[in-house]
């Protein structure tokens, strides 16, 4: 095993679907003494393993993946929430001196990892006034 790096980094593999991101997330992981994290909007959903191209367990080689099937298909993502979760789980690599690999192809989360980025809760009286209009006019007037 590589000797670990003086201070714990954040690194991001970004890029197009099938270019070899989680395969280099996890050498980088393995070469700076890290561990990934996902940050894939569909890889946060159980069941679609192989629309998202996640890897196995035998693929993963050992190296922790965070935040892989947090959610049924059925549960609306919400950035927010990961957000709070992932800078949970880099905070707790960086406190025990391990450097974070984040990976994946969905650009606002990466971002909500890495930025500073708000995002304010919906407001319950504007959806509903906006879900009744699209109810009596439909969508494409939207």
């Amino acid at each position: 095993m590589p000797e670990p790096l003086p201070d714990p980094l954040v690194v991001a593999v970004v890029g197009p679907t099938a270019t070899g991101k989680s395969g280099l997330g996890v050498e980088l992981a393995r070469r700076l003494g890290g561990e990934v994290v996902n940050t894939d909007s569909m890889q946060l959903y159980r069941g679609m393993d192989i629309g998202t191209a996640k890897l196995t367990p035998a693929e993963q080689g050992g190296v922790p993946h965070h935040l892989l099937d947090l959610w049924e298909v059925t549960e609306p993502a919400a950035v927010a929430a990961y957000q709070r979760l992932a800078r949970g789980v880099v905070e707790d690599l960086l406190a025990a001196g391990k450097s974070a690999v984040l990976v994946g192809g969905s650009g606002l989360y990466v971002r909500a990892v890495l930025d500073d980025l708000d995002f304010p809760g919906t407001e319950p009286a504007v959806r509903a006034r906006l879900e009744a209009e699209v109810e009596q006019v439909g969508p494409h007037a939207l």
